[in-house]
């Protein structure tokens, strides 16, 4: 662990915690208050804004009635695959300006008749606080205002980092709000990041969600999930050991292509440590890369077969049917003791561009499977690698 007040000048300056959204640069704006319109049977909610000086973040949700005899035309749009900036248009409008949205961020979706996404933009105009969101979907709008005022929630500039084997952590941030601790974390490779830690899944989440029902569903992610996770852990100077409950993505991807160095940065949420703790540890299991330079093909009519992808070695050893159309393909990944380790192939590649497997199920000490739809003749393609450093990288943390 070494303090990095170099790396990030800006961090001399008291970054703004947004709830849901995550660490921004001081100067934020936020909402007022949440906003909201209804059209066509269905209603658009404005729920949280992050106006800062460098991009603007807007989380919207919308919620309608299910199961109604016909459902307003949005309703497939956000219930389809299609991403959302192809059927749905957006933008927000000050005074004249008309500002349109850089990203539509991944959709969350319930068969409750809820919705939600965050919508980036570039930075808004600071001279005024009235602003207005425009959804269409075609001739039909949903047009929302909103007023922005100074971010209030004020949050802990961190410079703290952990290194291993080319892979940097940094704790960036840090926040205290409601019952529940935020750090900023940023890990930086050679290599596209991957994830970092394995969490246990936390499912969507909106704003007619109880407190209760969230504790509820957090319960039953942790019984399904537990034993195949590995969370960041927060280690306090008490004694106490807390599990993180949630991520804050920015949703930004990172560059496609090589020459790096690669960024990911999200905010990792616990509950509140004990309140006489002063200091903590922030523990991160292990961080996975994905190196995509080589590729594989192999018949899955020729079982088993040794196959290699540039210098990373493994086997597939049979392949048998799964659900109505699927293949499961298993794969032996031999032991190593490098760092990085080679973990698994970083996508498996099926009959068509959309039939591919990038996760792995355990299925025995040195054994996993991938799962797509295969054609006829019956081949799939491997592509890349999944590198893993192991931790773990241990970030020391003030809590006041």
């Amino acid at each position: 662990m070494k303090a990095d007040p170099q790396r990030h000048p800006a961090l001399a300056s008291q970054p703004v915690f947004v709830p849901t959204i995550g660490f921004r640069p001081l100067g934020t704006r936020t909402l007022r208050e949440p906003a909201q319109t209804a059209e066509d049977d269905v209603r658009l909610s404005v729920l949280v804004v992050a106006a800062a000086p460098d991009r603007t973040d807007i989380l919207v949700e919308w919620e309608w009635t299910p199961n109604a005899a016909t459902c307003p035309p949005i309703v497939a749009s956000l219930m389809s695959r299609e991403p959302l900036e192809r059927t749905l248009t957006a933008a927000v409008m000050i005074g004249t300006s008309t500002i349109e949205p850089t990203r539509w961020g991944p959709r969350s979706l319930t068969s409750q008749g809820f919705a939600r996404s965050t919508l980036t933009f570039p930075p808004l105009p600071g001279e005024t606080p009235d602003a207005m969101l425009r959804v269409a979907d075609g001739a039909r709008e949903w047009r929302v205002p909103f007023v922005l005022v100074p971010g209030q929630a004020a949050a802990t500039a961190l410079a703290v980092h952990a290194e291993r084997d080319g892979v940097v952590l940094r704790a960036t941030a840090l926040a205290h709000h409601a019952d529940e601790l935020t750090v900023g974390l940023e890990a930086e490779a050679a290599w596209q990041i991957r994830q970092v830690g394995a969490p246990i899944p936390t499912g969507p989440s909106f704003s007619r969600d109880s407190a209760e029902s969230l504790r509820n569903k957090r319960q039953e992610f942790r019984r399904h999930f537990a034993a195949r996770a590995s969370p960041i852990v927060l280690e306090d100077d008490r004694g106490g050991r807390l599990e993180e409950i949630g991520r804050l993505f920015l949703h930004d991807p990172q560059q496609t292509t090589t020459g790096g160095p690669f960024q990911s940065r999200f905010s990792v949420v616990f509950d509140a440590p004990n309140a006489d703790a002063a200091t903590a540890t922030l523990v991160v299991p292990f961080v996975e890369l994905n190196d995509p330079e080589h590729s594989v093909t192999a018949d899955l009519r020729a079982l088993p077969r040794d196959l290699r992808l540039g210098e990373y070695r493994f086997s597939v050893v049979k392949a048998e049917p799964h659900r109505a159309n699927e293949t499961r393909v298993f794969l032996q990944i031999p032991r190593s003791a490098s760092s990085p380790r080679f973990v698994q192939p970083r996508q498996m590649r099926g009959a068509g561009p959309d039939d591919f497997a990038w996760q792995r199920a355990p299925e025995g000490e040195e054994l996993i499977s991938m799962t797509t739809t295969v054609g006829d003749p019956p081949t799939v393609t491997f592509e890349g690698a999944v590198l893993r450093v192991d931790g773990p990288f241990r970030l020391a943390i003030p809590l006041h």
